[in-house]
């Protein structure tokens, strides 16, 4: 059985598509990983990575009953330089579903999937548009996935945003993921405010923005490496 990752943000723009697909990037090295654009406001991820992905993407396996995995696959691109990693690329032009009825039309296609590693990056999937219950949606995000990471930037109005999300969809497990772009002590600062307000989601102390590395990825299309991230995270 694949191991099921979701990635998602609270709010678009807090640097969890580029977590994502480093962190396949990274597990691809010595496994068989799909990454899945799963954000229902629209995909990145093929652009990204500067993939030519003709018709592929997930809105094709949307359809009047749940995908079958070798439909999911069918719409995957692998990525040149990483022949173990495989992109199926996301929406483009519409919105989609929101997370939950997304999640009951592909859990079957997720879950069925060969490849040792599954990591789907959903977005900002508990304040789409279309969302009714925020507490739904985060049910549904931890009945499909077994692990689910939670991005949050450390911009103090957006830790403030996020714990408010968060507290109202109260998901049933996740562990927290800061993207750290200030000072040491804020960094502490950031941490220790984020323990003190979810203690029930840990943190992962392991994103620092790296400006540099950040702009190769988007000039070449080469995602950032996390060495040593897949005993960090015990994947």
């Amino acid at each position: 059985m694949s191991t099921l990752i979701a990635v998602y943000t609270t709010r678009a723009g807090q640097t969890s598509t580029y977590w994502a697909t480093s962190l396949a990037w990274t597990l691809a090295e010595n496994r068989h990983v799909m990454l899945i654009d799963s954000d229902m406001e629209g995909g990145t991820i093929a652009d990204l990575l500067y993939l030519k992905i003709g018709d592929q993407s997930l809105g094709n396996c949307f359809g009047d009953r749940p995908a079958r995995p070798d439909e999911l696959a069918a719409q995957s691109v692998v990525v040149p330089n990483r022949p173990n990693l495989r992109i199926v690329p996301g929406l483009r032009g519409s919105y989609g579903y929101d997370i939950a009825e997304c999640l009951r039309k592909m859990h079957v296609a997720y879950a069925g999937l060969p490849d040792d590693v599954v990591i789907a990056d959903l977005g900002h999937p508990l304040s789409h548009p279309g969302l009714r219950s925020p507490r739904a949606a985060a049910e549904a995000i931890c009945a499909v996935f077994h692990r689910a990471f939670i991005v949050i930037r450390d911009d103090p109005p957006l830790v403030a945003y996020s714990i408010n999300v968060l507290r109202a969809a109260r998901p049933p497990f996740g562990e927290i993921v800061i993207c750290h772009q200030r000072s040491r002590a804020f960094k502490r600062e950031i941490v220790a405010s984020i323990e003190r307000e979810m203690p029930d989601l840990p943190v992962r102390d392991i994103w620092s923005w790296d400006e540099r590395r950040a702009t190769k990825m988007g000039d070449q299309g080469i995602p950032m490496h996390f060495g040593g991230i897949d005993k960090e995270l015990n994947i």
